[in-house]
């Protein structure tokens, strides 16, 4: 069964796919942080976020 916590990121994630705002490759980099058990941080946030498109966050 689902968490909560599990069903509001699946709800975020697929409204942000359906924009034109943020990359495919955005959205799968916030899934493994989401699904990666630690809490995350805002700076793990803006790793994703300030990347350019398409681009490698490190």
């Amino acid at each position: 069964m689902a968490t909560l916590q599990q069903t509001i990121a699946k709800k975020f994630l697929s409204s942000l796919a359906e924009g034109k705002e943020v990359d495919l490759e955005k959205i799968e980099q916030i899934r493994k942080l989401l699904a990666d058990g630690k809490k995350p941080k805002a700076d793990d946030y803006v790793k994703i976020f300030s990347a350019p498109v398409g681009g490698e966050v490190k």
